[in-house]
């Protein structure tokens, strides 16, 4: 009797079910082979001898108060996307809660000029120097080109890099600011070392910068100006509350004395004449010498040998003296130093 239940499948429809398990099981074969092969020719894979979490020998290119951090990527396969849009749609994303709480002195935005280390953790291949070219942007190959950094945390880019590689399914990627370039300031009047300054926090307090520039005791008051065309703020450098004004990039910084002055120590002029480039009368300061006297005055013309100082003697007579510049400069010979009235002559 014929079982009901029983189906009788027909001979050349089963052997047609065989051919095509059998050509699945061996495409699949063949496929783990190719991506075996490719992963071995693959130039950002991991080292053999390096494992998932060990650190491969760097040179030691470390900095004092560098901002680092690192950013795992999401776990699990990821479907094919396209990098620069992730990156974009990240950067235009609100940013991180932990940074919007942070206080400026105590982090730092990646700024045009500033020079980056992304440190594949993955991949040694993958790690290399990034400099933020003028509009902001990084490229980054494993990640997308025209990747936007500027007025980010390093932790924020690196975050923006770790969802835009797709090569590994759980990127792990450090930045670090080797470079601080773009937070600049000015300082100027009564300190030992004017001119341009590097922050590297979004702000620092004043006392960190009276420290820096060498402020002059004598100087009793402090001008900021937070814009080029702002309106100076001025404050009194004898309160202690002063010292903890916040300085930002851009701005500009200027100790003066109590009546305003940038310089308290005029005594007097001296005059400067021949291969310089601004002769004539110049201010007397204290302290000053022969070659600061000629940089006071432009600097020379040429490449002048000689310096003539001319002084009064006790009898009002005008004395000389001949000095060799190129050896003043060059540090072979002493700079002298210069009295109020003193007549200089710069010659070949």
């Amino acid at each position: 009797m014929t079982n009901p239940f029983t189906y009788l499948v027909p001979t050349p429809l089963l052997r047609s079910h065989a051919a095509i398990l059998l050509l699945l099981i061996s495409g699949g074969s063949l496929t783990g082979q190719e991506n075996q092969a490719r992963g071995r020719n693959n130039p950002y894979s991991p080292s053999p001898n390096r494992g998932a979490d060990s650190e491969e020998p760097r040179p030691d290119t470390s900095q004092p108060d560098q901002v680092s951090f690192i950013m795992r990527g999401k776990t699990g396969l990821q479907m094919p996307v396209e990098r620069t849009s992730i990156a974009r749609n990240l950067a235009d994303a609100s940013k991180p809660a932990d940074a919007l709480t942070v206080p400026p002195s105590e982090k730092y935005k990646v700024g045009v000029g500033d020079v980056l280390f992304v440190d594949l953790k993955n991949s040694p291949q993958g790690s290399g120097y990034y400099t933020v070219r003028k509009d902001g942007t990084i490229d980054y190959p494993l990640a997308g080109e025209n990747l936007l950094v500027a007025d980010q945390t390093a932790g924020f880019v690196a975050e923006m890099l770790a969802a835009g590689i797709t090569l590994f399914p759980n990127p792990r990627v450090e930045v670090k600011v080797r470079e601080y370039v773009s937070h600049q300031i000015t300082v100027s009047g009564m300190v030992e070392r004017p001119g341009n300054k590097v922050l590297q926090r979004e702000a620092v307090p004043l006392y960190v910068i009276r420290a820096e520039a060498g402020v002059d005791v004598m100087a009793m008051k402090v001008s900021v100006k937070r814009t080029p065309d702002a309106k100076a703020e001025t404050y009194d450098l004898r309160k202690p509350d002063t010292d903890n004004i916040l300085i930002y990039a851009g701005n500009s910084v200027e100790f003066t004395s109590e009546n305003g002055s940038s310089r308290n120590n005029v005594n007097g002029f001296f005059f400067i004449s021949g291969e310089v480039v601004s002769a004539g009368q110049k201010e007397f300061i204290s302290n000053l010498t022969l070659y600061q006297a000629v940089i006071a005055a432009g600097g020379v013309k040429g490449n002048p040998k000689k310096a003539t100082i001319r002084r009064k003697n006790d009898k009002a007579v005008l004395s000389a003296s001949d000095y060799n510049l190129r050896s003043i400069k060059e540090g072979k010979a002493v700079d002298p130093a210069l009295f109020a009235g003193d007549i200089i002559e710069i010659r070949n």
